[in-house]
């Protein structure tokens, strides 16, 4: 088996349509999503879209997908969300289709693969929604858990690492990448331990123009999108 790994696509249709015509050259047997459609771009329409065509997909929820629903019926997070995050959510609560809300509230927190001893979450397996686990951190906490394969998404970071007699694996982000400017995405194959993790190019103009026209003064938005390579190991 052959299982395709990608996660927090944020919106970003221009980059998560490159991952995807990817991931068809690797065919996959599986496709693993680890949440986050919303949040910080604009085309979450789009991105839900493509995922309800996939076959073979399994996918998550992630935290501003959570969030966004939750949006839905209290009027009152809004505004607290477009200062933190920027008009993304806000934009989608004029737009979204309605197939669109219920495939969002469909999505599961957790997902486990027992004939591949395998699990995932959008954060951690403590903390299914809002939990970090970076590269450079310990991962002494998951030599408690019997899993083969730990898959997590929600830092945006890559992380392929071995604990005990586990590997938790990161593939990164589609739509918002912030160890370096590419988008990212992992496939697996359970049975020989292989691991790849792949990144891909997009330009990056149509983004960042969008940007300027709804988020002009959310500057971490663009400056995000030109990240340099970073150091992901202590």
């Amino acid at each position: 088996m052959k299982i395709g790994i990608f996660s927090d696509v944020h919106g970003n249709i221009h980059a998560f349509v490159k991952v995807w015509e990817a991931l068809k050259v690797e065919a996959c047997d599986l496709h693993i999503f680890l949440g986050d459609i919303c949040g910080y771009y604009y085309h979450q329409n789009e991105v839900i879209e493509t995922l309800k065509d996939m076959e073979g997909i399994i996918p998550l929820l992630g935290n501003h997908d959570a969030l966004f629903l939750k949006m839905l019926d209290e009027e009152t997070m809004r505004k607290d969300y477009a200062e933190r995050y920027g008009s993304s959510c806000a934009l989608l609560l004029d737009s979204i289709k309605k197939d669109n809300i219920s495939f969002l509230k469909r999505l599961r927190q957790s997902y486990i693969l027992d004939e591949c001893n395998l699990c995932a979450f959008h954060g951690s397996p403590w903390d299914s929604l809002n939990g970090y686990v970076y590269p450079a951190d310990s991962l002494n906490r998951f030599e408690i858990l019997s899993y083969s394969f730990i898959l997590l998404g929600h830092t945006h970071y890559c992380m392929d690492r071995k604990v005990g007699n586990a590997r938790v694996i990161n593939p990164g982000s589609c739509g918002q990448p912030r160890d370096e400017w590419r988008p990212s995405y992992a496939t697996l194959n359970p049975e020989s331990g292989d691991v790849k993790i792949r990144r891909v190019e997009y330009s990056r103009d149509l983004l960042m123009k969008e940007i300027m026209r709804y988020d002009e003064d959310r500057r971490y938005l663009i400056d995000v999108l030109t990240r340099e390579k970073k150091k992901l190991y202590a």
